[in-house]
């Protein structure tokens, strides 16, 4: 039944509207990172709210302006003009952290009372949410992470306009049930909207949504986890401002390129255009530009989560100050794993703790030693041409792959390499008893926590499956000769989201899904609805065919492709211990396969895409339905 209603949906034409005037983008300068003042002002704590019985909670999405740290020459402070959530009076951008319980049913009202127009360009050349008014803003929220019922699943077709004026063809309801039927957990709410995830999540319709269960108030009882006092969440982002402090995002011909990707938009595209990456040269944590954040010496717990469109994050900390990941997307690992860099792809989320107890009176940085350009992997130094890419660092000595057997330098150190600082209050006169005693301990600082410790009963490890797909990643040249990213099937090729779904998925299935990457870049493979276990990944050797396929909006003939595998390479590679825990995102390296399972445990229509988001809205994304189970289907 849904396998009908979906095609015929995304099979529906999409009524172009004539591309907007380019007169009408002001030239404009870029604010220089330069001229702000780094680590002065403190890093905001989004508000938080605890959800009580049924009642649902109403997040309406409106205009605001917000500070994000950028002063005038004078020192006024430049507001920003962005898009937030309103709760208690106050617009935040951005969003208000949810604090939901395992087991315990939330509702929310994500009302759209946004006028528009958008903030930054909009390309109605690609795959795009159908409005009839060219002015009007769609947006419907996803909850990242979340086991959701499909029509509250924030689907990108699901989408709505302000007062529901308008609403894509699967908008089903307008308040959202979150279930919470899953595990503690660092998840997150973000726009999901066809063709404009990327704007408008720039924009600021983002924020965390923290699962809490009886597990984890029994470690903090028993002190194996610090309290919520000595607990943030950091949401790191990067973002381009113009000279009079407003976002900026590139889009128009003859308006500044990002001075990180430098990619312009060509004469022969169409004006405003999308392009298939973004990189900003301003760090934000919390919607403020490199922020500090005042603490005490003891252990902290940082919930962190890559926010970003394209960049993958490389966090180190000053003076070799290791993390200790306790968590990943969907929760605890089995046990605690010690690192001395951790790797953030867009989307992912990493539960860490760091003892501070040493540093009293220090400042320590946060540094980012990602690359600005989309992460292609660790390799060798001595051979980066033949080393197999990687997605950590195990011993320190490789460098990051510039994907085409060389090396490519790291960010710039003194903007987008530097993230956070903290400043560690100096030390009391005493020590405290519980430091005195946990010196003699293999602890971590003042907490009961070993490396050893158990976080979690041992997560059930899937094994045997119903069924494997194999499928594939895809970068093609589309009529005007951008940059396409595309999904779909090794046996079928490229497909557009728009193409009837090829993943029909029988309910309560068991499956191993194997993502081919013939491509030069990493890609963060997010599927909707399921917590998946990585297995591991492998190279492999494939070519790709030549494909004639037609362009979702002309019919005109392109070049498509498919991927002809050849034969994998060598053994596979297991998943880091800190890949260990249930996953919602993965990265797939390039000239890898990365494999994993999962059980699809609820009916409906969802989407599995790329999680940079500029190749998720063109046009790397595509739809799965999982059928009813055979009881309640009709014939």
């Amino acid at each position: 039944m849904f396998r009908v209603i979906f095609s015929l949906l995304l099979l529906s034409p999409l009524v172009l509207t004539a591309t907007e005037d380019a007169a009408k983008a002001t030239p404009l300068r870029l604010l220089n990172p330069a001229t702000v003042d780094k680590f002065v002002n403190e890093l905001p704590i989004p508000v938080e709210i605890r959800p009580q019985g049924s009642a649902p909670i109403k997040l309406p999405a409106r205009p605001t302006e917000v500070w994000m740290g950028l002063r005038d020459k004078e020192g006024k402070r430049l507001m920003t003009k962005a898009w937030g959530f309103e709760y208690a009076g106050r617009i935040h951008s951005p969003g208000p952290t949810i604090r939901a319980r395992e087991g315990q049913p939330t509702f929310v009202h994500w009302a759209n009372e946004l006028p528009g127009p958008h903030l930054f360009p909009v390309d109605r050349s690609i795959h795009l949410a159908d409005v009839k008014d060219p002015k009007a803003v769609p947006m419907v929220i996803h909850l990242h992470g979340g086991h959701t019922e499909w029509k509250s699943d924030g689907n990108p077709l699901a989408w709505y306009t302000r007062n529901y004026r308008e609403t894509g063809p699967l908008f089903e309801k307008r308040i959202y049930e979150y279930d919470n039927s899953q595990d503690a957990a660092t998840i997150w709410y973000h726009d999901h909207t066809l063709g404009m995830t990327r704007l408008n999540v720039y924009a600021g319709l983002f924020g965390f949504y923290l699962v809490g269960d009886d597990n984890e108030d029994h470690l903090i009882q028993e002190k194996l986890l610090p309290t919520e006092e000595r607990t943030l969440v950091a949401a790191i982002t990067d973002s381009l401002f113009s000279s009079d402090g407003q976002l900026y995002f590139p889009g128009w011909r003859g308006q500044p390129p990002s001075p990180v990707s430098h990619e312009a938009v060509k004469a022969n595209w169409p004006n405003p255009s999308h392009l298939d990456e973004f990189f900003g040269n301003f760090m934000l944590v919390n919607g403020m530009a490199w922020p500090k954040v005042s603490i005490t010496p003891h252990v902290y717990r940082l919930r962190l989560l890559n926010a970003s469109d394209t960049r993958t994050l490389i966090l180190r900390i000053d003076e070799g100050t290791p993390f200790v990941q306790v968590g990943s997307d969907g929760g605890f690992l089995d046990r605690p794993v010690q690192l001395n860099e951790l790797v953030l792809a867009p989307a992912e989320r990493a539960d860490v703790l760091v003892d501070f107890s040493d540093y009293e009176g220090h400042k320590l940085t946060l540094r980012n030693f990602g690359p600005d350009i989309p992460f292609k992997g660790f390799v060798k130094a001595s051979n980066p041409k033949s080393s197999i890419p990687l997605v950590y660092n195990p011993d320190g000595k490789r460098v990051l792959s510039d994907g085409r057997g060389g090396t490519t330098p790291a960010t710039d150190p003194d903007t987008t390499g530097q993230v956070l600082q903290f400043h560690i209050a100096p030390a009391p006169t005493k020590a405290s008893p519980d430091k005195q005693k946990a010196a003699v301990k293999d602890t971590i600082g003042d907490l009961k926590l070993t490396l050893n410790t158990p976080l979690r009963p041992p997560l059930n490890r899937l094994s045997q499956a119903n069924h494997t797909r194999q499928l594939a990643t895809y970068r093609l040249d589309d009529p005007y000769g951008r940059n396409l990213l595309m999904l779909g099937p090794v046996k079928e090729g490229s497909l557009f989201f728009e193409d009837p779904a090829t993943e029909i998925i029988q309910h309560n299935a068991v499956e191993i899904w194997e993502i081919y990457n013939p491509t030069v870049s990493a890609h963060p493979i997010h599927i909707h609805l399921v917590e998946f276990q990585v297995l591991d990944r492998q190279p492999f050797k494939g070519k790709l065919i030549p494909k004639p396929q037609k362009y979702m909006h002309t019919g005109e003939v392109f070049q498509g492709a498919r991927l002809e595998i050849e034969s994998l390479l060598g053994k596979p590679l297991p998943p880091q211990p800190e890949e260990s825990g249930p996953k919602d995102t993965v990265i797939a390296l390039p000239g890898q396969v990365t494999r994993v399972i999962a059980r699809f445990d609820r009916e409906g229509l969802y989407v599995w895409h790329c999680h940079l988001l500029s190749h998720e809205d063109y046009d790397m994304m595509r739809p799965f339905e999982v059928q009813a189970p055979e009881s309640q289907q009709t014939k």
